[in-house]
């Protein structure tokens, strides 16, 4: 397991079925902390799982702001794309959620 900060937002990466590397921990790492730092200026944790089964290439990411869960799961065949299909999936959950917050005030 792999944990990077970035002031309020930290991330823990943890490797399944797959060796981890450098460059993928630090991939992951920018590529979630440039999407969630747009929409959560408070102390978060990230929890992210990588994850190789068979052909699959799994990215997970699960963190509370906001008083909610958030939860994304994206498989390719290509782990980078995985994540890259995983920010984009969080990045709607929170402009979503952003949205709800702003309509209601």
């Amino acid at each position: 397991m792999s944990n990077v900060s970035n002031s309020s937002l930290r991330i823990a990466i943890t490797f399944k079925n797959t060796d981890s590397t450098e460059p993928l921990k630090k991939y992951a790492s920018e590529k979630l902390i440039h999407c969630i730092q747009k929409f959560v200026h408070q102390d978060a944790e990230v929890h992210v799982v990588l994850a190789v089964e068979k052909v699959r290439q799994i990215a997970e990411a699960s963190f509370h702001a906001f008083g909610i869960d958030f939860f994304a799961r994206e498989e390719s065949t290509d782990l980078y794309a995985s994540i890259d299909k995983l920010c984009d999936s969080l990045s709607q959950q929170l402009r979503k959620q952003k949205e709800k917050v702003k309509n209601h005030h």
